[in-house]
């Protein structure tokens, strides 16, 4: 077991030490003030303080993890770096050069999108914003790799420490905003959109407006054995977040009383797990999230738990707030809607820490890596390009034994995006090959 000294413990320093040892590098460790006991031990220790003085391996300490407000100013660190940029460096000659703790406290919190910044048209934090982007590491989960490389250091010099692996796995997950393009959508909407196709001559659509409404199961939206198809396939784990908020300008899901709509939610729900996708008109109106969260319990007949925001509208902390108040555990919001990767640095689902209150909360963070819509739409990437850029993050993922989830939605399962779908497919494969290696 480690022991580790610090002169204050603090909730943010607690936090920081469940994610980087009971989270990632998954050792026991032991904490203590008390200067004398620490120096008496003969257990591998670590000081994490202010002053080196009288202390073998010591990481210099940021008041950071000391700090109950929220700083304005944001970190720095070189643009030249090896692996990753090292935030919050060190003047002292101590064990790593920087404050990992303050580093993995800054970026799994979220700190900087409590700082003012510029918002997209969506009132959404930018990516472009972020010191990830800005410092080139989006792409990388640096936060794993730093403490898996602090994790060797620490192993070279206590080699009785024991360290468990974590398993890597994929997660699947798909959005769905329209669970059919022309099926259940009521008859005003299916009249006014039959008249825009005919003014536009879309005589194509016309037909299959009219099919789809005679049969569902010809709805071209309507990809769902599909998507089971694929996930049997590969045995891939899947997962739905469902859109079933009032329409609106960007809620456009049949009426959640609607019949048809009904009967395939409970058949999604009688094999896969699914979660909630809050409505784009919740993010200024969160009471909804908990009317919406109760209207898919009662029409699935189970508890949901799981939520992802639609458009990824979060507004921290009053989002995260509302989800714990209605009984969300585990969110998969974080990722940014116009670049992939590692928006919280890490590729492990971890707690949440509410800055504001500065307290350790039970919901559970999912970073989510790729969705088929940043890569296509916002990108503009081919899918053969995507399809680099998602396997590259997958490789990244399985280096750490990290969770790898990724978001497609169902209408990006018709023909005309077989491109698309094959970028997918071949996600799943590799997903799908490194678990039958690990496990021969």
């Amino acid at each position: 077991m480690l022991l580790i000294y610090t002169h204050t413990i603090t909730e943010r320093f607690r936090y920081v030490l469940d994610i980087v040892f009971d989270t990632i590098i998954r050792t026991q460790f032991s904490l203590t003030t008390d200067r004398e006991e620490f120096q008496k031990s003969s257990d591998p220790k670590l000081a994490y303080t202010k002053s080196q003085e009288g202390f073998d391996l010591f990481i210099r300490a940021d008041d950071l993890l000391f700090e109950e407000t929220i700083r304005k100013a944001s970190p720095m660190a070189e643009k030249t770096y090896v692996d990753f940029p090292k935030f919050f460096k060190s003047s002292d000659k101590d064990l790593l050069g920087y404050d990992l703790f303050a580093m993995v406290f800054y970026f799994s919190v979220r700190y900087e999108e409590y700082l003012p910044s510029e918002k997209d048209e969506h009132q959404r934090f930018k990516a472009e914003n972020s010191l990830a982007y800005q410092y080139g590491c989006l792409q990388i989960p640096f936060l794993n790799l730093a403490i898996q490389q602090f994790g060797v250091e620490l192993k070279q010099r206590f080699p009785e420490l024991k360290f468990e692996e974590r398993p890597f796995n994929f997660l699947s997950t798909i959005d769905i905003d329209n669970a059919f393009a022309y099926a259940h959508k009521g008859i005003k909407r299916n009249i006014g959109g039959m008249a825009k196709d005919l003014l536009s001559l879309k005589l194509k659509d016309v037909v299959r407006r009219l099919g789809s409404n005679l049969n569902e199961r010809k709805d071209p939206y309507n990809t769902f054995e599909y998507i089971h198809s694929l996930s049997k396939e590969t045995q891939t784990a899947l997962q739905y977040f469902v859109l079933i908020g009032d329409y609106s300008r960007y809620d456009k899901n049949p009426d959640y009383r609607n019949e048809g709509f009904r009967k395939l939610l409970k058949s999604l729900a009688t094999n896969y797990s699914i979660g909630l996708h809050p409505s784009y008109e919740s993010y200024s109106q969160p009471e909804k999230i908990g009317m919406e969260k109760k209207r898919l319990e009662e029409i699935i007949g189970r508890k949901v738990t799981s939520a992802r925001c639609h458009f990824l509208r979060v507004n921290l902390p009053e989002t995260y707030r509302v989800f714990i108040k209605n009984g969300i555990t585990d969110d998969y919001t974080m990722i940014y809607a116009s670049q992939a990767g590692f928006r919280t640095g890490l590729c492990v689902p971890y707690k949440w820490f509410d800055l504001k209150k500065n307290c350790r909360t039970d919901l559970t963070l999912h970073t989510s890596v790729i969705m088929e819509g940043t890569l296509r739409d916002y990108n503009k990437l081919s899918a053969d390009e995507a399809k680099d850029t998602s396997l590259a993050l997958l490789e990244e993922v399985k280096k750490q034994r990290g969770q790898f989830v990724s978001i497609f939605h169902n209408d990006s399962f018709v023909p005309e995006q077989a491109d698309w779908i094959n970028v997918y497919k071949e996600l799943l494969k590799n997903s799908n090959s490194f678990h039958k290696t690990h496990n021969s």
